[in-house]
């Protein structure tokens, strides 16, 4: 939030410089984000008078005016004489300018030469020059020229009372800096104003509040029987616990004067009229939002035994109600845009139309308009949940929703509807009416104890009992001490949940303090809190840092969390992305995947009929990630690591870790399953797995719980003692238009990530490398043509001695003329004894070849 300096230095009554300020809110209070002058760009800017405006000789849109910027007397034309800026004498400029509004008698802004006004990031310097023939020495600018405006139609004309040769940035109070403040949400109940930020400051400072006292409205205006105007107010919701409205009759409206619209401007907001303006100013300065109603616009409910033919001024009633609101009604906005509202919101009526959503922003029917002279101004206070999600749900983010949703103090209502009458009372001559305030839980200051001890063990530090009580009370925090311990909280007066009971604990054994918490301070609610706040004044930069005085002990290593990690890293380096899915899944989704046999956990409050499942398989995110990467790739590996959740017949499911893998491709080579089974090599031979095989055989028990793949092209991994790690396999055509990824080809992998644990962590044995070298023979064979692979490795390494080392499928051929099918193998051979002779190889692998021909039947190719 941007804040003037002047009105911060006003308020707070502080002698420090902006940047000082800033400096000491970085330290103890709030990060300040930057710091703007307002002046920068405006030095050689000043305001001057328009003598004569004459045609440019040579150009029909451009214009020759002769300007004062400094005499006393008004010179005739006749004497008008172009000068330079610097002599004393000569206060005449002749300036050459386009804008269509220039005209004789105006008061403007002329930058001088030499002057360098803001342009973007840069400057842009004024110099003496000739327009088309004709000297030029200044520039009268436009309000966006300056950096303070959007507008750009003409000039920007100044009121009469600007006194010519004025300096123009003193003339509208631009002298002046702005600190940029990220208010974070627990203070922005108190800090969004400039009260706020000027107590803090006098706090930081240890100097009294320097503030205004405002004075409040009291019901005593309306005590008068001549008064016919009644206000009548019904809250019908829980989410607003305080409503005031002031009636206020005769208002002038008019611009506001220079310095609330100059102070407007500094905090970022757009004046529009005095009225608005003031409400304005009035939350900036107090933080709470008011708003004003037309009074005519809001319903006139009349008596009945009244005559039509009166004046309505006679026994007639206003009527403000405040209630949720009903869906599906509609209100137009100030903004004009009209919104479709549900039961959540909350509404403003005047008993039959709607006049404002509530906290946000106010209707358009009703807001002030040029011939307004009557308001109903409001102040209240809402529940800044109600608000925070309204805001949202209506993308709706004004200035008075921010503070709402912070949970501002409901006793701001009665400061600012004063400060705001009193000034509608001087600037607008309006006269107050009267006033309805309903109130029905008034909020007070609660108490918390504070143990002196604990102060001192809890920040580290030994700070003294005088100034521990001089920080809070710094802080408006009435101290009182108390001699004896603390044994109960029932002198507790908060409407909040009890405070952690202290019982005998030690560090209460000193003195202690009755801590009682102004309203305004709604972060302030435990011990510790208030510890906080003596830590921050009192400096964290004061606390020196100390080593823990406790054994420290090594955490327990988590392993899964190491395997996860290796998995990642191998499935990165193996060209996959990985990807983070939602847990949940639709009922459509389980069915085409023929899972939903199986038992799910449904949401009882889905956010959408997508989300109405808890997933039991990692697929289904694998398969709509694909398809969104395949608008942007040709092909896609992708990977999740994640739990999947099963019923059991238990209060919670039970979770598992799984990591799942997927390769979709617009070719159709067939490819897909074999990158996926050469991922799962990469994966298990990384973590140290080699007792695993591939089985195409899957059991209907095992099917049952694995998503639908195509029959002939899947597979479960298995270890040699039979147990299942895993599966992998294509997708089906029935899944891949579900998921649209039609003419694409895609396969799954699923691994049980806590059977790879275990498998990991098996005893393994280490052997040295060998000292002398290996050598390698191919085999290559026709096979049968459902031969399985596994089979053959198997026959190999059981024919071989204790010299084949290895068996390695580099070939897989098949012939669809004659329907053979080939493999060939690298053969492996060494000795950790010596070097092999060739002879030696040679005879081991005729034996290799005579076992296989026999026990498999096939025929070895020479």
């Amino acid at each position: 939030m941007k804040f003037s300096y002047n009105w911060i230095k006003e308020l707070s009554g502080t002698e420090k410089t902006a940047e000082e300020i800033a400096k000491l809110f970085l330290t103890h209070s709030f990060e300040v984000e930057g710091i703007d002058d307002l002046s920068k760009g405006l030095d050689k800017v000043v305001v001057g008078e328009v003598l004569s405006v004459e045609k440019h000789p040579d150009a029909d849109r451009l214009n020759v005016a002769q300007v004062r910027i400094g005499s006393d007397q008004v010179a005739k034309p006749s004497d008008l004489v172009a000068t330079e800026v610097g002599d004393e004498k000569n206060k005449v400029l002749q300036i050459v300018c386009g804008a269509p509004n220039l005209e004789t008698g105006q008061k403007v802004p002329v930058a001088l030469v030499g002057a360098k006004l803001p342009n973007g990031d840069d400057f842009f310097e004024i110099k003496k020059s000739k327009i088309r023939g004709v000297e030029s020495n200044g520039m009268i600018c436009a309000e966006d020229e300056l950096g303070i405006g959007d507008n750009h139609e003409g000039i920007m004309v100044l009121k009469d009372e600007a006194s010519v040769g004025q300096d123009f940035a003193e003339y509208m109070q631009l002298n002046d800096k702005i600190l940029d403040i990220d208010i974070l949400p627990n203070r922005g109940h108190d800090c969004l104003g400039y009260n706020g930020i000027a107590l803090e400051l006098n706090a930081l400072e240890n100097d009294k509040s320097q503030m205004t006292n405002n004075n409040s409205v009291t019901n005593d205006k309306i005590l008068n029987e001549k008064k016919t105007h009644i206000l009548k107010v019904d809250i019908d919701t829980e989410n607003c616990s305080r409503y005031a409205g002031v009636k206020i009759k005769n208002i002038k409206l008019a611009p506001s004067p220079l310095w609330m619209q100059a102070r407007l401007k500094a905090s970022g907001l757009k004046p529009i009229n005095n009225i608005v303006d003031i409400t304005n100013y009035v939350m900036l300065e107090t933080g709470q939002p008011l708003h004003a109603f037309d009074a005519k616009s809001v319903q006139v409910t009349r008596n009945k035994s009244q005559d039509t033919n009166k004046s309505q001024n006679t026994n007639s009633k206003i009527q403000i109600g405040v209630r949720q609101a009903k869906d599906g009604e509609k209100i137009t906005l100030l903004d004009e845009q009209e919104l479709e509202l549900v039961k959540d919101d909350i509404v403003i009526t005047d008993g039959e139309k709607l006049i404002a959503l509530a906290g946000v922003m106010g209707g358009l029917e009703s807001g002030i308009k040029d011939d307004t002279k009557e308001i109903i101004l409001e102040g209240a206070n809402f529940n800044s949940s109600s608000i925070r999600f309204t805001a949202r749900r209506h993308n709706l983010q004004t200035d008075a929703a921010y503070r709402f949703e912070r949970d501002i103090d409901p006793n701001f209502v009665d400061i600012a509807l004063s400060r705001a009458a009193e000034l509608i009372q001087e600037l607008a001559q309006g006269e107050v009416e009267t006033i309805t305030d309903i109130y029905p839980e008034p909020i007070k200051p609660w108490t918390i104890n504070l143990s002196l001890d604990y102060v001192r063990r809890l920040l580290g530090v030994e700070i003294s009992d005088e100034e521990i009580s001089s920080i809070l009370e710094r802080l408006g925090v009435d101290v009182k001490s108390q001699k004896s311990k603390v044994k109960s909280q029932d002198n507790l007066k908060t409407p909040h949940p009890p405070f952690r009971e202290k019982g005998d604990d030690p560090l209460y054994t000193g003195g202690v303090l009755d801590c009682i918490i102004p309203t305004r301070r709604r972060d302030l609610r435990t011990e510790e809190d208030l510890i906080e706040e003596v830590g921050r004044i009192y400096g964290y930069d004061k606390i020196k840092p100390e080593p823990i005085q406790a054994p420290v002990q090594t955490p327990h290593r988590n392993e899964q969390r190491f395997l996860e990690r290796d998995l990642k890293n191998i499935a990165v380096q193996s060209g996959f992305s990985e990807i983070r899915s939602y847990s949940f899944h639709s009922e459509e989704d389980a069915k085409i995947l023929g899972l939903d046999n199986l038992k799910h956990i449904e949401l009882l409050n889905p956010a959408s009929p997508e989300q109405l499942m808890l997933r039991n398989t990692l697929a289904v995110g694998l398969l709509k990630a694909g398809r969104k990467s395949l608008s942007y790739f040709p092909e896609v590996r992708i990977f999740e690591i994640g739990k999947v959740y099963k019923a059991v017949d238990k209060v919670l499911p039970e979770e598992t870790v799984y990591f799942g893998g997927a390769v979709f491709s617009k070719n159709k080579n067939g490819e897909q399953f074999y990158e996926l089974k050469g991922l799962v090599d990469n994966l298990l031979q990384g973590l140290g797995i080699e007792d695993y095989y591939y089985d195409d055989t899957i059991e209907q028990k095992t099917l049952e719980q694995i998503p639908n793949l195509h029959p002939s092209r899947r597979a479960v991994v298995k270890t040699e003692s039979g147990k299942i790690i895993g599966w992998l396999g294509e997708t089906t055509k029935q899944e891949n238009k579900y998921f649209g990824l039609k003419n694409v080809r895609g396969a799954l992998l699923s691994l049980d990530v806590e059977k790879l644990l275990e498998l990991s962590q098996e005893k393994n044995s280490f052997q040295p490398l060998s000292k002398f070298p290996f050598t390698e023979r191919d085999i290559s064979m026709i096979v049968p043509e459902k031969m399985r692979i596994k089979e053959v490795e198997d026959v190999l390494f059981k024919a071989g001695s204790k010299l084949l080392k290895d068996v390695d499928l580099f070939d897989l051929y098949y012939n669809e003329k004659t329907g053979e099918r080939s493999m060939a193998f690298h053969l492996l051979f060494g000795n950790e004894e010596k070097t092999l002779q060739a002879k030696e190889v040679d005879t081991e692998l005729a034996k290799i070849i005579e076992v296989i021909k026999k026990e498999l039947g096939v025929e070895v190719k020479k």
